[in-house]
């Protein structure tokens, strides 16, 4: 029998891991517990901030590293912290690495700079006319009334460091309008569960090699045994990661349809009966099942 290989899990959060209305991951805590037991890595990969995952992590129980704003940065926690010269030279998508802000973890940017994003958000306001609100133009208070965000929750929210949500009400017209228009600026457009977000070049997919990379390194894995990865989302914003991995898991969302995947992904794919934590519980446990893991 083939040994069964190392494996990672790489999640969405809200709507997938948090229930899309009361933020609460319990109906998933059987499973979070049997991939702690089991030595699993979870690794976030979210639109979330590197300060509102701070505390989540530590409620989470986990020490790997964490992605943040829609695939913009990667966080690398000990022993991860120090990245090597060949990552750098070989990524492609990287902007360099430096050192993070959050319990001193090291950062790599995959995106562009929110002073950039907010920069070209200007100019398109002014070519398009559009109207264009965003979490530049509120104060905890507003994102407290439209997510349901505690008040220390909704200023880690608003603290923002690779991307700019946007609240919005248009048109499919004024939509398109708008995704020309950011790409003219060499940004793009993600729809994430609750907000469209205006991000650089940048994606949920992005961090999947480098994150199979280093824990080939850190398990010291033979060469052409790297982990394999379960990607677990719910929106357009997390096809990128479901691409990418091997065990591609669209968890039911009570507010928004299953996005699209490609033919090839779908042959792979698994699509949860439950939905959020429910059903994020379990295709876990199906796919643990499936390698035969206590």
């Amino acid at each position: 029998m083939a040994p069964t290989p190392k494996l990672l899990v790489v999640t969405d959060l809200d709507g997938t891991l948090l229930d899309h209305h009361s933020y609460s991951f319990q109906p998933a805590e059987p499973a979070l517990a049997r991939l702690r037991r089991l030595g699993i890595p979870l690794i976030l990969n979210t639109s979330k901030t590197a300060a509102e995952l701070a505390p989540l992590r530590r409620e989470l129980g986990t020490d790997a590293p964490y992605v943040v704003e829609n695939g913009a940065a990667l966080y690398w926690p000990p022993p991860f912290d120090a990245l090597s010269e060949s990552d750098a030279n070989t990524d492609k998508h990287n902007l360099g690495a430096t050192p993070g802000a959050i319990l001193g973890h090291r950062m790599q940017a995959l995106g562009a700079s929110r002073a950039q994003i907010l920069a070209a958000l200007a100019e398109i306001r002014r070519d398009t006319g559009l109207k264009l609100e965003g979490f530049s133009d509120w104060n905890a208070d507003t994102l407290m009334a439209h997510t349901g965000l505690e008040r220390r929750a909704a200023e880690q929210a608003l603290d923002r460091q690779f991307s700019e949500p946007l609240w919005w009400q248009g048109s499919e017209a004024q939509l398109a309008r708008l995704q020309q228009a950011a790409e003219a600026y060499g940004l793009r457009l993600l729809m994430g569960g609750r907000f469209l977000h205006l991000v650089g070049q940048s994606d949920k997919g992005r961090c999947i090699e480098p994150l199979r990379r280093a824990y080939t390194r850190q398990w010291g894995l033979a060469d052409g045994a790297q982990p394999k990865v379960i990607a677990l989302g719910d929106g357009d914003n997390d096809l990128a990661m479901l691409e990418a991995a091997d065990h591609p898991v669209l968890v039911r969302s009570p507010v928004n349809p299953l996005p699209e995947l490609s033919d090839a992904c779908r042959t792979r794919a698994m699509v949860t009966e439950g939905y959020g934590p429910l059903g994020w519980n379990e295709a876990v446990h199906r796919l643990l099942d499936r390698y035969r893991l206590p």
